[in-house]
């Protein structure tokens, strides 16, 4: 069976992508380049920060490079961020798939859905339903989580019952989510699943692709970070104390963004060319795609995942060597993150 998995940034597209890698290193495309032929293939159309006119062509435009995919995988921020109606609606419309079941629940990373609301840490983010009205004009329905919570057999029979309707699912644990992903699976026209990389790890289960954990190469590691989420700024005092080579903007705010990721991405481009390093760790979706671009990569094959919401492969560039990298979004991970992860390299 062909799966395209469809993000609408680097790190998302990553997250999710390399849960699919068990059988095979699953390659990730940029945007204007066209998925690779493969069981499983990942674009990412780069579209979080475009207006939603230009992010729903791209989407369509992602569907229309590769009609030989049997499946879709609308892969979409854990806290909503983005074109996330318009670009659900834009892949309903491209592959023609009767209806769409989304939940951004990654509960791993402290991301739940609870009475339609996403919660992160515990707080309050984002109504689900609201967000995805905003850019959608298609009816939309809600599952509660004692619907989803009745068994994938019930559930299907409801999900069966939206058809041609946008079904926003509440979930607070990995099983909600493997039930909603069974569900899904169970009818006869299957509806596109949308959510973060915590649906797409159930998805990836129920397919028998689901990728081990992958180990990380030893050696000198190079940290690019241009966000500077909070989680990121604890996570590099962490990396530096403990003598990890770091670059990092300076400012206090995110930016992971625009120029500041650009400029970021050319120094690391520069430092590379006279030293070398074992793993290139890029932070920030932006960030990791300057970085991309810079190189003039064509692709990025996923191998497997150290720990949820971090994607380990390798960026194929004409004229540079196979850079082994990990990505990272600016807000996962706890503050030990780096320096654990380098403990169980070296050991």
């Amino acid at each position: 069976m062909a799966l395209t998995i469809v993000a609408d940034d680097l790190t998302g597209a990553c997250d999710a992508g390399t849960l699919f890698a068990g059988r095979a290193p699953v390659p990730v495309t940029v945007w204007p380049g066209a998925p690779v032929v493969a069981e499983v293939a990942v674009v990412d159309t780069e579209s979080r920060h475009i207006d939603r006119e230009a992010a729903s062509a791209r989407v369509s435009g992602a569907a229309a490079s590769r009609p030989a995919a049997m499946s879709w995988f609308k892969k979409i921020d854990s806290t909503l961020r983005g074109h996330v109606g318009a670009e659900i609606v834009a892949l309903l419309e491209a592959t023609g798939a009767p209806s769409a079941v989304t939940c951004p629940a990654f509960p791993s990373e402290g991301r739940v859905v609870l009475d339609r609301v996403l919660r992160v840490d515990g707080a309050a983010a984002a109504h689900v339903v609201d967000v995805i009205r905003s850019e959608s004009d298609r009816p939309l329905a809600w599952v509660p989580l004692a619907e989803v919570r009745a068994g994938a057999v019930a559930l299907a029979a409801r999900l069966a019952r939206l058809a041609g309707m946008i079904a926003v699912a509440d979930a607070e644990t990995d099983d909600d989510l493997d039930t909603i992903v069974g569900a899904a699976l169970a009818l006869e026209h299957a509806p596109l699943l949308a959510g973060s990389a915590g649906l797409a790890q159930s998805l990836a289960a129920r397919l028998g692709l689901r990728a081990g954990r992958a180990p990380l190469p030893g050696g000198r590691w190079l940290i690019v970070a241009g966000s500077l989420h909070e989680a990121t700024r604890r996570q590099l005092a962490g990396a530096r104390r403990a003598g990890l080579r770091v670059l990092a903007t300076a400012a206090a705010e995110d930016t992971d963004t625009g120029e500041a990721a650009a400029t970021l991405a050319r120094e690391a481009a520069r430092l590379l060319a006279t030293e070398s390093f074992d793993l290139i760790v890029l932070i920030g979706g932006d960030t990791a795609v300057a970085f991309y671009r810079t190189l003039d990569a064509t692709r990025i094959d996923l191998v497997g995942a150290p720990r949820p919401g971090l994607a380990f492969g390798y960026v194929r560039a004409p004229g540079h060597p196979v850079l082994p990298v990990l990505t990272k979004a600016g807000s996962f991970g706890p503050p030990g993150l780096f320096v654990s992860l380098r403990k169980e390299a070296a050991s």
